[in-house]
Formats: C-alpha cells, sequence, structure tokens
C-alpha cells in the first residue's frame, strides 16, 4: 500500500479513537463539537503534510508540482471517506441522542417570543406566520441540518475542500523551503538528435 494512503489511514482511525474516546468518557455530551472539528482539521493536515514529506525525502525521481498536489491528495481521500463514513455511522447508531438533544433545544429557543420576535424581524417573509408555524418551520429545518445523512455530506464535502487546499498549500510550502533543491520533471522529453 503506498505511503501517503496508509497515513491518511491512521490518522483517520486516530480520529475515530478520539471521537469514540471522548462519547465514552462523556465529553461528548455536552454538545460542543469544536474540539473534534478542530482535531479533524489538525488531522487531516498532518496526514497530509507526514505522507507528502515521506514520498518527497525518498524520492528517487524528480517530481512537479502536479505530483506533489496529487500525492497530497493520496493522503487526503482515504482519511476523508473513512471519517465521513464514521461520522454517519457514529450519529446514526452510536449517539443518535445527540440528535434529539438538538431538536428539544431548538423547540425550547423556539418557544420563547423574544426568539420569535428577533425571527420575523430579520426575516420580512416571516412577518405573517403564527407562532405555531415557525415552530414547525424551525424543526423541519434543524431535523434536515442535523440527520446522519446531511452531516456526513457536508463531512465530505468540507474535508475535500480542506484536503485539496491542504495538498496545495503544503506541497508549495515543502517545494520553496525544505525541498527547494530538487528539480521539476520535465512535462515532455527532449528529443535527442
Amino acid at each position: 500500500m503506498k505511503t501517503p494512503i496508509i497515513t491518511g489511514l491512521i490518522a483517520a482511525l486516530v480520529w475515530i479513537a478520539i471521537k469514540w474516546g471522548g462519547y465514552a468518557f462523556g465529553f461528548f455530551n455536552n454538545g460542543s463539537v469544536q474540539p473534534y472539528v478542530f482535531t479533524n482539521m489538525f488531522l487531516l493536515t498532518a496526514s497530509v503534510s507526514i505522507g507528502l514529506f515521506l514520498i518527497k525525502k525518498n524520492a528517487k525521481q524528480k517530481s512537479n508540482l502536479l505530483l506533489d498536489i496529487k500525492t497530497g491528495m493520496t493522503a487526503a481521500m482515504p482519511y476523508t471517506v473513512v471519517v465521513s463514513g464514521f461520522i454517519f455511522i457514529f450519529y446514526t447508531y452510536i449517539n443518535p441522542e445527540f440528535n434529539q438533544k438538538q431538536l428539544e433545544r431548538t423547540r425550547i429557543s423556539l418557544q420563547d417570543k423574544k426568539v420569535l420576535t428577533s425571527l420575523r424581524n430579520s426575516n420580512p417573509t416571516l412577518e405573517n406566520k403564527t407562532d405555531q408555524e415557525l415552530l414547525k418551520e424551525g424543526m423541519k429545518q434543524t431535523r434536515q441540518i442535523i440527520s446522519p445523512q446531511f452531516t456526513m455530506l457536508v463531512s465530505l464535502l468540507g474535508l475535500l475542500v480542506y484536503g485539496t487546499m491542504n495538498s496545495l498549500v503544503i506541497s508549495l510550502i515543502y517545494r520553496s523551503l525544505i525541498f527547494r533543491n530538487q528539480r521539476d520533471e520535465p512535462l515532455t522529453e527532449e528529443i535527442k538528435e
């Protein structure tokens, strides 16, 4: 198996262990997901940078920027797929109560008259809706946003874009700072006569 793929899979397994461990020890029950999101971003960046570094360090042939970006994406893709798949499984089977807590928080906040007034003031299309209509619409939107399928799709898209940007930026940093003595491979071979 290629080194970047192994790096991406190991980083994904580390994130899964952190997420599952946080849930098992009760760190996830307060509703805050920001530490896991930042850990996710850090591990994706680490897998891209470590995978690319190991390939460039042991390279026996020249490479160009596009090959470096491809190598970075080779580490990012398995990470993205495994983590997004686990997110779906986590919110569907391991901790479905999280979604119920989010729905309950939405229901409680939409029963507050101040919140309803600010909603009506912020969106002119909601001015003529009753409190019950606003509650029903807010619950429907919250159900769609916190569904495991939607969360998985957002994760796939977000990690794909983030992995692509990381591959580009890290490739440029490595080429300009660490591996600047390695020359680019020509895109076409010269014809010898």
